[in-house]
């Protein structure tokens, strides 16, 4: 729980600053399907909340942003007992803050292309990267799908973004 409320402070810190800015600044949050690396996506779950800013650096046609989040995988089927032993099944869960760098390169009018790397800092630490489409639905709106990896769990995700 403190952790989410540091994501939240820093959200409401670095909204306030920015704040003649505000077309700059974005909200999002989502559902993960997610599993430990090497399972499949039935595993777990669940959801992911996070703010972001646009910086002002242009990449070509592409734009970079920095975004600070909140996962929580839902419960996880880590192992199955063989049946001799019982056949009980052992659940995991992982939460965790997150910083990220986001390039969003324009393919068409209404979709890009999104790559991500940053840092996981929660139950699973280390390095984080992922790629997926996000699909305008008008200037304020976009739907984003992705697929995120994590050290140990990986993600399938859909977001809605929202711009302030």
């Amino acid at each position: 729980m403190r952790k989410l409320s540091a994501v939240l402070i820093l959200m409401l810190v670095a909204g306030s600053s920015y704040a003649a800015k505000a077309d700059k600044i974005y909200l999002g949050g989502g559902l993960g399907f997610n599993s430990i690396s090497g399972i499949d996506f039935s595993d777990g779950l669940g959801f992911q909340i996070f703010g972001g800013y646009d910086l002002p650096v242009k990449m070509g046609k592409g734009k970079l942003s920095l975004e600070v989040g909140y996962m929580d995988s839902g419960d996880m089927e880590v192992a199955k007992l063989p049946a001799i032993l019982g056949g009980a099944t052992i659940e995991g869960k992982a939460t965790g803050l997150w910083g990220n760098a986001v390039y969003s390169l324009p393919l068409q009018d209404k979709m890009n292309f999104i790559a991500r790397a940053g840092l996981d800092i929660g139950d699973d630490d280390g390095l984080m990267i992922g790629a997926g489409l996000g699909f305008k639905i008008n200037h304020k709106i976009e739907i984003r799908g992705e697929y995120v990896i994590r050290d140990t769990i990986d993600s399938l995700q859909i977001n809605m973004v929202m711009r302030m």
